[in-house]
C-alpha cells in the first residue's frame, strides 16, 4: 500500500490517524475525545481540567515528540502500527471469513507483547476460527534497505510468539462462548503449529525504500508454521514517514 504524496491527501490521512487514535485511547467519551476534537478543529488551546484530562490520553508517544529539541523516533513506529490497524480494519470482508477480533495498537510503542492480533470466524475451519499474530516494524534508514527490520519481525515471531500470546487476557472482554473457547487456546495452537494459527509482518517505510522483494526469505527466519496461508506480509510506503508521523503528532497535540 502506498500513500499519495499530495499535501492534501497526506493532511487528510494524518488527520484520520490522529482522530482514530484519540477516539480509541479515550473510548470516544465526550468529555475527553469530544473536547479534544472540537478544540483541535477550532485550533483552541485547552486549559484547566480539560487540558489535564486530554493530555493524559495524548501523552504516550507524543509528548516527547512535541518537544522539538529532542529527537524521538517513537511516533513513526506508532503511526506505522496504526496504519496497519486501519488498513486491516477497513478491508472488504469475505462473508466466509469475517473479523471477530482485531486488537488496536498499544498506547506506547515499547509496551511488551505482540503488536497486533486478528481473529477470524471462518467457514470450513476445523475450530470455526483462525488467527494471525502480527509484528510491526518501521524503516527510515538512508540505505533504503528494509531487510533488517523485516528479518527482525520474523525472528521475533519465531522466538517470542508463544510468550506474546500467553500475555493476552480476555477476562474483561464480552465474547461469545465459542470465541472465548478458541482464544483461550491461542498459545496451544501456536505451539502445535495448528492450521488455525499464523503470523504476519508489516513494515512502514519511505517510498524511496520500497523493496523489489520483501518477504521472500520469511521462511528462513520463521521456521515453524508451513501450512498454506500461515505467513502474510504488508508494506506501507509513505513519502517521508517521519514527517508524516510528525503531522499526526501535530494534530494530536494542537489543543495542548
Amino acid at each position: 500500500m502506498t500513500l499519495s504524496s499530495s499535501p492534501e491527501d497526506r493532511a487528510a490521512a494524518a488527520w484520520i490517524v490522529a482522530d482514530e487514535l484519540m477516539r480509541e485511547r479515550t473510548g470516544g467519551r465526550p468529555r475527553s475525545y469530544g473536547v479534544w476534537r472540537e478544540a483541535t478543529l477550532s485550533r483552541t488551546k485547552l486549559t484547566g481540567k480539560a487540558h489535564i484530562l486530554v493530555e493524559g490520553f495524548a501523552e504516550p508517544v507524543f509528548k516527547k515528540a512535541a518537544n522539538k529539541k529532542k529527537s524521538n523516533h517513537g511516533p513513526a513506529g506508532h503511526v506505522g502500527e496504526w496504519l496497519w490497524y486501519l488498513l486491516t480494519r477497513d478491508l472488504p470482508q469475505d462473508p466466509a471469513r469475517t473479523v471477530e477480533i482485531l486488537t488496536p495498537p498499544k498506547a506506547a510503542v515499547n509496551d511488551g507483547g505482540g503488536d497486533g492480533l486478528i481473529v477470524y470466524r471462518e467457514d470450513g475451519a476445523t475450530q470455526g476460527f483462525s488467527f494471525r499474530l502480527w509484528e510491526m516494524k518501521k524503516y527510515t534508514g538512508e540505505a533504503n534497505d528494509p531487510s533488517g527490520p523485516i528479518r527482525k519481525g520474523w525472528t521475533q515471531l519465531n522466538d517470542k510468539a508463544q510468550t506474546y500470546l500467553g500475555m493476552l487476557s480476555w477476562g474483561d472482554k464480552l465474547l461469545a462462548d465459542d470465541t472465548r473457547e478458541f482464544v483461550g487456546g491461542l498459545t496451544e495452537q501456536w505451539v502445535d503449529e495448528a492450521e488455525s494459527s499464523g503470523g504476519g509482518v508489516s513494515v512502514a517505510l519511505n517510498t524511496t525504500a520500497i523493496p523489489s522483494e520483501a518477504f521472500h526469505l520469511a521462511h528462513e527466519h520463521f521456521t515453524t508454521h508451513k501450512h498454506p496461508g500461515a505467513l502474510q506480509g504488508l508494506v506501507v510506503a509513505i513519502d517521508d514517514l517521519e514527517g508524516f508521523a510528525m503531522h499526526v503528532k501535530e494534530y494530536v497535540w494542537t489543543a495542548l
